[in-house]
């Protein structure tokens, strides 16, 4: 009876032993799985885990689901490094077309600002030019060659700058207009109606639209 008694206490320090070692074991495994994950990428350690044939399929399936888990989590990573990576080339992008576009527009009234600057300084040239023309009109010397070169001086010079932009003011017979008229005398006129213009005693221009010098004019009034 003793005997048996000894015999069966063996058996269960063995079973015992048994169940720590198998413990033991899985422990060391799971620690190589967690090595192996680090190590390898996710696509080798899933397809170790489907050729581990020591592996039941409960245990390969939760290893299947953790490995899903873990790849939604890097993948809604990535997307949101994604995502405000491309609002910030977004917003890059905006603020080069905004630069783009001040910078143009800053040129763009530089060039108009010198050349407004430029034909001022012009105009008292033109004044000139029409003088010596009306004189020489008006004492008959239009057949004189120096006459004809200096007319073709002038028109070619009134030419050029009509392509900058350049426009003659001539409000004759128009009603009074005080942002691109000066008047100068008033007088009263049967021929003009009250508050029109009779004559343009100095021209005026305008350059692009905008108003550089205004006429000076005689204005009827009644």
């Amino acid at each position: 009876m003793a005997d048996k008694d000894k015999e069966k206490e063996i058996k269960i320090n063995d079973g015992k032993d048994k169940i720590k070692k198998d413990k033991t074991e899985t422990d060391v495994n799971s620690e190589e799985k967690k090595m192996k994950k680090k190590s390898k990428g996710n696509g080798d350690y899933i397809k170790e885990l489907m050729e581990d044939e020591s592996l039941s399929e409960n245990l390969i399936a939760r290893e299947l689901l953790e490995e899903m888990e873990l790849l939604k989590e890097e993948i809604g990573k990535f997307k949101k490094s994604e995502n405000e990576h491309i609002d910030r080339m977004k917003r890059i992008q905006a603020d080069y077309e905004n630069y783009r576009k001040r910078t143009l527009k800053e040129q763009i009234e530089l060039i108009k600002r010198a050349n407004k600057d430029l034909i001022e300084k012009l105009l008292p040239v033109i004044d000139s030019f029409e003088s010596a023309i009306d004189m020489a009109v008006s004492s008959g010397s239009e057949d004189n060659e120096f006459f004809k070169g200096l007319k073709m001086i002038y028109d070619k010079f009134i030419e050029i700058l009509g392509k900058e932009g350049l426009k003659v003011i001539n409000p004759v017979g128009e009603e009074f207009d005080p942002h691109i008229c000066e008047a100068a005398v008033t007088e009263a006129s049967d021929d003009v109606k009250d508050h029109h213009i009779i004559s343009v005693l100095r021209k005026g221009y305008m350059l692009n639209d905008f108003v550089i010098r205004p006429a000076v004019v005689k204005v009827c009034v009644k």
